[in-house]
């Protein structure tokens, strides 16, 4: 149940965070100056956030197969969301640190490697995310009882 949570909610947190950030980088009436600042003060708290969801999502799912729980089921959430979590942690250091180095200070003019950087930080999020949602959808489609609910499957065969 954590696992799911974590994940969904990350996904739900991550949509949002992009919908918001791109609405406002995009609104008109902000210059580059505050674009950039937003970028700089938003960030790091969205890498935050998403290493303490994924991570803590992949310890639950860890935790499961050690003690046994060792089904299909729970492997493809774990290996995917531990994906996740190496895409982000070498999105971190490698993408977006260079391109908060670019940005510093506010308002300067960009160096020509800050579009192929910021090209590869839409790649490498968007597959994380891909990666969150596939293991959030999958964990959310199996039955996590142990024990028959009537509304189980094998409850329901049964008659």
């Amino acid at each position: 149940m954590l696992a799911r949570f974590l994940l969904s909610a990350w996904f739900g947190a991550a949509t949002l965070f992009v919908i918001i950030g791109v609405r406002e980088v995009r609104f008109p009436g902000f210059d580059s100056t505050i674009r950039d600042q937003l970028v700089l003060l938003r960030f790091p708290a969205y890498y935050v956030c998403g290493f303490a969801a994924i991570g803590g999502a992949l310890l639950n799912l860890m935790l499961l197969l050690i003690q046994g729980l060792r089904r299909p089921a729970t492997y493809a959430p774990a290996i995917l969301s531990a994906m996740a979590l190496g895409l982000m942690a070498y999105d971190y250091p490698c993408i977006y640190s260079p391109l908060a180095r670019m940005i510093t200070p506010p308002g300067q003019a960009r160096p020509a490697e800050f579009q192929q950087l910021h090209h590869w930080s839409q790649v490498v999020n968007a597959a994380q995310l891909g990666c969150v949602l596939a293991a959030a959808v999958t964990l959310c489609a199996i039955d996590g009882t142990t024990t028959r609910l009537p509304f189980s499957a094998a409850h329901r065969e049964k008659g």
